[in-house]
């Protein structure tokens, strides 16, 4: 699936440049997300929703520029750039409204590795590969313990057995 709040985005810029197609998309991408209820039930009606989402890239098509060519190559637009992710990823960008279990954004996957990332740009690199390693299970299984709504001070793993033990205070 592609992350959905990246898209809004990407359209809101181009809302602010005066892009009808692209509040449509927006307008659009968010009601069916709260008709989804946050993205925890499906569409009921997936031909209509297409034919809605298909009508707005009609628009689209119609109101952004085509592609100007120069020395042989073909220059697009941000906007209709945008257009030909919407028409080629069409199934990954309604994902959530027609798989269980598929988020509406990527953000909780960022949030994982971003812990990750910040001890790279700190540290400007891991010394081994084991120390990344380590590093990487404890932050996932802190993640996970979080996840669970459980008390990361309270809980640890058992190296052995990898089965939570839960310390008594």
């Amino acid at each position: 699936a592609l992350c959905n709040a990246h898209l809004l985005r990407e359209l809101t810029a181009l809302k602010e440049q005066g892009s009808f197609w692209a509040t449509q998309m927006h307008q659009f991408l968010l009601k069916t997300y709260h008709d989804t209820k946050k993205a925890t039930q499906l569409i009921e009606n997936p031909t209509l929703l297409i034919a809605q989402y298909q009508e707005i890239l009609e628009k689209a098509d119609l109101e952004e520029p085509q592609p100007i060519i120069k020395k042989g190559k073909t220059k697009n637009t941000k906007g209709r750039n945008l257009y030909n992710r919407f028409v080629k990823h069409q199934d990954k960008v309604l994902a959530f409204a027609f798989e269980k279990n598929v988020p509406f954004t990527n953000n909780l996957a960022e949030q994982d590795i971003r812990c990750v990332k910040i001890k790279q740009k700190i540290a400007m690199s891991f010394r081994t590969l084991s120390g990344a390693e380590v590093f990487t299970r404890i932050q996932g299984v802190f993640k996970t313990f979080r996840k669970q709504g459980l008390n990361i001070f309270q809980h640890t793993i058992n190296a052995n057995s990898e089965e939570i033990i839960s310390f008594s205070t």
